[in-house]
């Protein structure tokens, strides 16, 4: 089980309004919280590692993926619930991000769910096809205490035409397998090579108990999804990732598999000396990296090539060959060295909705 998923050891800071909620309730079971007067984003950097705050969201809780000019983009449409993460990832671009290291869950979001709800109703051609919830949080890092998934997977369960995903790093699932899902809910789980789940991402759960995880998602019905995001380079890491595609293999042999996504590492440059302030033990950010078309460090285009190359050909291996994998936020020239082909932005959103009809039947 993931080290910091639960919300023992933080100090719960609730805006006064949202002290006699549901969603304080349940929080306030193992914290003692705290009122605070009115906050705005510009307040959340007041507040640091092992907060939690509850405040009021006053922006759209419903947005497109926030894509980049000069790569393609799947197109997925966020619910947005919340920011922050506690697992403390060495990569995690929030870091740099938010300008905020406190975990921030807003306690408005039943009128985000009323939008969502009224977004459902229309037509499927005149609506999104696919949604998520883990952006700029993990969807399930304190889902036991908030109850949102079982919301969001009921609610799709009762639309045509759409499909849910929650993405997480835990291996929290199990409270959700007896809900009924019409195979609507794809859980996904951020998987890696052994050695980088093991030493930069020591706060989530190891990555046997997500595949296992994953197995049991599968069993119960739920499409799964995986994505290999960030890719990198360290010793031996072909051997590596292809230990972590025969691991997949033999958890996932038979299961729903609904997608792979794959994207090598890439940073905001503020955030290498945030993290090797923190971290000055990693070494991910020793490499080769060049300044990408959207402002991040990337590895040169070769050397992300031959990652992607060498993990597809392992999936490729250990997964069925209908199985859809893509690559997240990668430029057309890669994608052409390859797959073959380049789809742009629109095509890949066409391709990945197909698939999630597919899923719904």
């Amino acid at each position: 089980m993931s080290r910091d998923a639960s919300p023992g050891g933080l100090t719960l800071r609730l805006e006064e309004e949202f002290r006699k909620t549901p969603l304080a309730e349940n929080l306030g079971h193992s914290l003692a919280p705290q009122a605070l007067e009115p906050l705005g984003p510009a307040d959340y950097p007041a507040f640091g590692r092992g907060d939690l705050l509850v405040t009021r969201h006053r922006g759209e809780f419903i947005k497109p993926c926030p894509g980049t000019l000069n790569y393609n983009c799947c197109g997925l449409t966020i619910f947005h619930f919340g920011l922050g993460c506690t697992i403390g990832c060495r990569y995690c671009i929030l870091e740099a991000y938010l300008g905020t290291a406190a975990l921030v869950l807003f306690g408005n979001v039943a009128e985000g769910l009323a939008d969502l709800r009224e977004l459902l109703r229309r037509p499927p051609a005149e609506r999104p096809r696919r949604f998520c919830t883990g952006e700029f949080t993990d969807s399930l890092l304190l889902d036991k205490r908030t109850g949102l998934a079982a919301e969001l997977i009921t609610m799709f369960a009762e639309t045509e035409g759409a499909v849910l995903e929650l993405k997480t790093k835990t291996d929290h699932t199990d409270h959700l397998l007896g809900l009924k899902h019409k195979g609507r809910t794809v859980i996904s789980f951020s998987v890696n090579a052994p050695d980088i789940c093991r030493c930069e991402e020591s706060g989530a759960a190891p990555l046997s108990a997500r595949l296992k995880a994953a197995q049991r998602a599968a069993a119960a019905g739920f499409p799964v999804g995986l994505h290999f995001d960030p890719l990198i380079v360290h010793p031996n890491w072909e051997e590596g990732y292809a230990r972590t595609a025969q691991m997949i293999g033999e958890h996932l042999a038979g299961a729903e598999v609904a997608w792979v996504s794959l994207g090598c590492f890439r940073y905001l440059p503020s955030l290498k000396e945030v993290m090797l302030a923190r971290h000055p033990e990693t070494s991910i950010y020793d490499g080769e990296f060049i300044m990408g078309g959207d402002g991040k460090m990337r590895y040169p285009r070769p050397l992300r090539t031959r990652m992607y190359r060498t993990l597809v050909k392992a999936l490729r291996e250990a997964l069925p060959e209908k199985t859809v994998i893509y690559m997240c936020m990668e430029s057309p020239r890669v994608w052409r060295d390859v797959f073959g082909r380049d789809p742009e932005t629109e095509g890949l959103a066409a391709e990945l909705d197909r698939r999630a009809m597919e899923l719904c039947g």
